[in-house]
């Protein structure tokens, strides 16, 4: 794949200008190539996994990159985020030839295999995206999607590729969804919150009893979610605007993250971990992290946060997070983002956190 380049922006051109400590005002960006890790990184963070990987083997193939150390390990991340233990075994043979020296260990445990984030991130067979037909249709593919899901037992849904959405499709999915919920039927969403952006732009004009499937769709993803105070908010919304009660509250479980949730209890209480943890997937909806970290670092002269947990830092996130870390630095603090996994550091450094905040990359084990 072509290198990247990357336009003028408030936050992400490669390797800008150096910045003195405190700097404010305008800031001057320059486009630049991006390095073959640092493209990686951004087609991972974009959750094009595949892609990443396929760039990153095409390096340590070629006689000019495949002395690159960096690509090396960022493949060895890739594989141990995806549970892939085959492929980082057969890794980690080529690496000890390559560079005679042992290969990063495979730190993949039980808690980290069962964890419903990863899983998330990762291909499996029960994955569909909701797309819109030729013609703009969603209908055929909601009756294909309840299909899917009810074959399959789970399901893990795209909704990235939703755009728009009419009242009968917002009725049709709301009806699947929620035969799908009383089956008890475990589910994962992608970009739910683009469908929820559609939908909110589609009830924002005067309420209706055309408007209302739309209103009923986003009550239903909000139990999905178990985000009974947003729930509550658009309930008050409902009532205000159709002057009735909006639907109750039901309880959702999803029966494999609750029981990837229930990690034994030690025998002794783990010691406090340094600094500030963010954990997961960062993505557009990371906000309540992005709150805690500001609270934070707003008690402390030099913020430390730990990045070991974090999976993936998604693409449409990176200048939100970008934006926090920015703030915290020009309000006089020292920020250090720490345990930095090899895919994370090298996006970070494509989007110039580095001129904000010092990265530490985790000590390869």
């Amino acid at each position: 794949m072509a290198p990247t380049s990357v336009g003028t922006t408030s936050a992400g051109t490669p390797r800008p200008a150096a910045r003195s400590t405190g700097r404010t005002g305008n800031e001057e960006f320059h486009s630049a190539p991006l390095s073959v890790a640092q493209e990686a990184a951004v087609l991972y963070a974009a959750n094009h996994a595949a892609a990443a990987e396929s760039v990153l083997r095409a390096e340590t193939r070629d006689p000019a990159g495949r002395t690159n150390r960096q690509a090396w390990l960022m493949l060895f991340d890739l594989f141990e985020v995806a549970q892939n233990r085959a492929e980082f075994d057969a890794l980690s043979m080529l690496y000890t030839v390559r560079f005679e020296q042992s290969p990063p260990v495979w730190a993949g445990g039980a808690e980290a295999a069962h964890d419903p984030r990863r899983a998330q991130s990762r291909e499996r067979k029960d994955f569909i995206a909701l797309k819109p037909s030729a013609t703009g249709e969603l209908a055929a593919e909601i009756e294909k999607f309840l299909a899917f899901a009810e074959d399959m037992g789970t399901v893990r849904l795209d909704l990235g590729k939703v755009v728009s959405i009419t009242a009968t499709e917002s009725e049709l999915l709301t009806v699947a969804l929620q035969r799908l919920r009383r089956l008890k039927t475990p589910m994962w969403f992608n970009a739910m919150d683009t469908l929820e952006r559609v939908l909110r732009g589609a009830f924002n004009e005067r309420a209706s009893e055309a408007t209302k499937p739309f209103w009923l769709l986003l009550f239903e993803l909000y139990i999905l979610q178990g985000n009974g105070e947003a729930f509550e908010e658009l309930g008050l919304e409902f009532a205000v605007a159709f002057e009735v009660s909006p639907p109750n509250w039901e309880t959702y479980v999803n029966t494999i993250a609750q029981a990837a949730a229930k990690v034994p209890a030690s025998a002794a209480p783990a010691a406090p971990e340094p600094g500030f943890s963010l954990k997961g997937v960062i993505s557009p909806a990371s906000g309540n992290q992005f709150a805690d970290l500001a609270g934070f670092a707003a008690t402390q002269q030099e913020a430390v946060i730990d990045m070991g947990k974090v999976l993936r830092i998604d693409f449409a996130a990176c200048h939100q997070f970008f934006e926090v870390v920015k703030a915290i630095q020009l309000g006089g603090k020292r920020v250090i983002l720490s345990n930095l996994s090899e895919l994370n550091a090298a996006l970070l450094e494509a989007f110039g956190f580095n001129r904000h905040a010092i990265l530490i990359r985790r000590k390869a084990n």
